[in-house]
C-alpha cells in the first residue's frame, strides 16, 4: 500500500479553481480527503499535503465512512486559491476524467 501512495502522486494535479469547478461540472458532488505523511503514510494529524478523491455520492455503508467535503464548499475554494499553502493539496486523476 505505501509503495502505491508514492508512486500514485505524480498522477495526481494540484488543486485549482479551473480543476474544482471541471469536477463540479463532471457530475462529482464529493471529495474524500486523505492526509498523507512525509512517509507516505496516511494521516490526517500532521500531513505533508492532502489528497481529494473525487466522487459522486457519498457511501451508504457506516463501515465506509470517511472523510468527505462537497466539492461546492468554501473550504474547497479556500484551498484552490491559496497562494502559498502550509498544505498542498492534489486531487487524484481519475482514469476515466481529464481535469
Amino acid at each position: 500500500m505505501r509503495k502505491a501512495i508514492g508512486d500514485s502522486l505524480g498522477a495526481d494535479i494540484p488543486l485549482t479553481l479551473h480543476v474544482l469547478q471541471n469536477l463540479i461540472d463532471s457530475g462529482f458532488r464529493f471529495v474524500q480527503v486523505k492526509g498523507i505523511t512525509t512517509d507516505r503514510h496516511y494521516e490526517y494529524i500532521e500531513p505533508e499535503f492532502l489528497i481529494l478523491i473525487p466522487i459522486r455520492e457519498l457511501p451508504a455503508d457506516e463501515s465506509r465512512k470517511d472523510v468527505y467535503e462537497p466539492t461546492d464548499s468554501e473550504l474547497l475554494r479556500s484551498w484552490a486559491m491559496e497562494k502559498d499553502p502550509a498544505v498542498r493539496v492534489f486531487v487524484k486523476r481519475l482514469v476515466d476524467r481529464r481535469f
